[in-house]
Formats: structure tokens, sequence, C-alpha cells
């Protein structure tokens, strides 16, 4: 068998979508499936040396926008963007004729690039849907219209988490198949540790640096603290920045507040693995993930992830046994179960190694790899 890979957008490849994908062809390769992924940037690469994995970069335009911006220059630019995607297209038909995938696998919303070249050469795709975009990134489609009706005639649709399989059957009037996204768990295991050994509790928030990530709150959440007597505390928030206007409102507050003894801000992490081995406790504060990749890292760090109430981790999740659950968005809730981990720590190991156990029966990627070959093989079987 023989899969094409149309990849997610992303500047890298360290976004939970591009991981994922990365992932899947990995296993895949690993049992004996050819692998082909289109990089849609001229000199994104990917870190795969699969004999079996062929990497092609084809520059492709997202088509992704702001939810909020429906200014005539944003319609200039998604013309723009149209008519430059017609031509990939036209090469992705090219490089598709000659290479002869079985399935073409198209790996998020961004582009309609795969579908359209799918559809041209009478090669079945299946859409793997890694988003909620206004939800988790507050972005929107520009041609929503002809992505949803290419999404309406793929063999296959997959969705990540209940909430991407609810939002889009809705949207859709199609039925999704669900799984769950995995990660290669060998890489992530911790071994056991106690919580907070040395009575010094240190957290750590990690992942792109934008508003739909919450950091604001966690920061908050650590003055509320403070104020309030617990000041053997320490918060890491590791990630790139995307929002440089809301990574310096933090800043401010940061400084404002006097907190720089208490928090730091990270923008690379060479070895998370390793921050993690000393890490007590893993926040997830999204206004609403899709899935929630780095809650299931997290569980399989042996760390507390603490999380909040809304889309993918309340999935993950289950309160007081393998996490903790806080109410998003308000910074007071997230800030007394923080406190109740400290105060509760004999539980706390309890719940930190339900975690753990949840991550190796659920979330492996050769489970996930297993599911979607049964999705190829109805495909073809259909076919």
């Amino acid at each position: 068998m023989k899969i094409c890979f149309f990849a997610h957008n992303s500047e890298t490849h360290k976004n939970g979508a591009a991981l994922s994908l990365i992932n899947i062809a990995n296993e895949m390769a690993d049992r004996g499936i050819e692998v082909i992924i289109i990089l849609p940037k001229k000199d994104l690469k990917y870190p795969v040396n699969h004999e079996k994995i062929k990497c092609i970069n084809l520059p492709i335009l997202s088509m992704r926008t702001k939810v909020d911006d429906h200014s005539i220059m944003n319609k200039v630019k998604e013309t723009i963007k149209k008519i430059c995607n017609r031509f990939s297209k036209r090469k992705a038909i090219r490089i598709i004729k000659n290479e002869k995938p079985d399935i073409i696998h198209i790996n998020g919303l961004d582009y309609e690039v795969g579908a359209k070249t799918a559809s041209k050469l009478d090669i079945p795709y299946v859409w793997h849907i890694r988003q909620l975009l206004e939800e988790d990134f507050g972005m929107r489609l520009h041609n929503e219209k002809n992505i949803y009706k290419l999404l309406t005639k793929a063999d296959s649709i997959i969705a990540i988490s209940e909430t991407v399989k609810d939002k889009f059957e809705n949207i859709l009037n199609k039925e999704l198949a669900l799984i769950y996204n995995g990660i290669p768990l060998e890489e992530y295991r911790i071994g056991e540790k106690a919580f907070c050994p040395d009575n010094k509790v240190k957290i750590l928030l990690a992942g792109r640096i934008f508003e739909q990530k919450g950091q604001f709150d966690a920061v908050k959440a650590i003055n509320h603290l403070v104020h309030h007597g617990v000041t053997d505390i320490h918060l890491t928030i590791a990630g790139d920045i995307e929002n440089s206007f809301y990574a310096n409102k933090i800043s401010e507050y940061i400084k404002e507040h006097q907190l720089n003894k208490y928090i730091n801000i990270i923008d690379h992490v060479s070895d998370l693995k390793k921050l993690r081995e000393s890490i007590d406790i893993g926040l997830v504060c999204s206004k609403k993930e899709a899935f929630g990749r780095v809650t299931i890292e997290t569980m399989a760090s042996r760390m507390l992830a603490i999380g909040s109430n809304t889309g993918g981790t309340v999935e993950i999740i289950e309160d007081n046994v393998n996490g903790l659950l806080y109410e998003e968005g308000d910074y007071i809730s997230l800030a007394n179960k923080i406190k109740y981990a400290i105060d509760n720590k004999t539980e706390m190991n309890t719940v930190i190694e339900n975690g753990y156990k949840t991550t190796i029966e659920k979330y492996s990627i050769s489970r996930v790899v297993d599911q979607i070959m049964e999705i190829y093989s109805a495909i073809q079987t259909k076919k």
C-alpha cells in the first residue's frame, strides 16, 4: 500500500498536527507501507529518516484567516491565494500521477488542493480534521463552502475528538470516524517520581503563546496564590510566541505584580522531556482544545494534568481521577485547583499514576494507526 499525506500548514514541525502526522507516517513505514508527505512550504522539513517515507515540498497557501477580518484587503488576499493554489494543484496532479498512491490523506482543514487532486485523478481520499478553528485558533476558512463541499465527498472523515466530531457532523450532515490522537509513548515516558518532593511545586504550561492557549489565566492564578501565602511555587511558560502583543501583556503583568521570582517565560526548549522530569504540574489552559496532545504528553510524563473544562480536554481528563479540571477563563478556579493539589499530595500521586495508565491504554500511536488502517481497508474493499 502507498499513502500520500498532504501535510498541515505550519511554520515548523513542532505543532500538534504536524507531530501527529510524523508519528503516524513513521509507524506506517515501520509496517512496510510506502508514505509520501506533501509539505506545503518550500523550505519546511519534517524530521523523518525512513527509507519508506518520501517528503516533497510543494508550496500551497493556507486558506485560514482571522475570524473577524472581513476587510477588502483580506478579500484580495483570498483571491490571490485561490489563484496561486490553482497552480499548486496542477503541480500536485503531476506529482501524484508519478507517485501513484492508493489513498490520499489530508491532514487538517487548511487546503482543498489535496482533495481536488484526488478527485481529478479518481483516487480515494481521507480527510483528518484536527482543528475547531474558530474556537481554538480564532480562525476561519476563506472558502469555507467549497472546502465543506469537498469534505462531504471524502471517502472518510476522521475527527480527533468528540468535540470535533459533533461540530462537523452538524455542519456537514455526514458521519465522521472518531480516532483520538496518539503519541509515541516511549519518547515521553518518565519513571516514577513523587509529587512535590521538596515542597516547592513546579508548574509548566507548554505550547504556542497566543490568547486561545490561556497563558494569561495561569499567570493571574499564580499571582492570586502568591498574594494568598502560597510562595513555594514556580511557573514556567514554554512556547513560541505567536502573538507579540499578548506576550508583552503577560510580561508587563509579571513585572507590575513583581512575579519574576515565581514565573519565567522560555520561547524555546530543546529538550522538553528533560524539563518535565523536574515538573510536578502541567497546565492546559486553552479556551477550547480540539483534542489536546499536550495533555497526553503531560500524563505520560507523570505530571499532574490540570486542564480547563472545555473541548477535548474533558474527554481526556476525568476530574480527580486522572487529572483535575477547573472552570475555563476563571483564574481563581485554576488557583484553587493548584492549591488543592498542593494540600493533597498523597492523593495526587494516585491521580498522576491513573493519568499515566490512561495514556498507555488509550493513546499509543500503534492504536491510532490500527484504526486508520481499518478505514483504508474499508475504502479499498468498497472500491
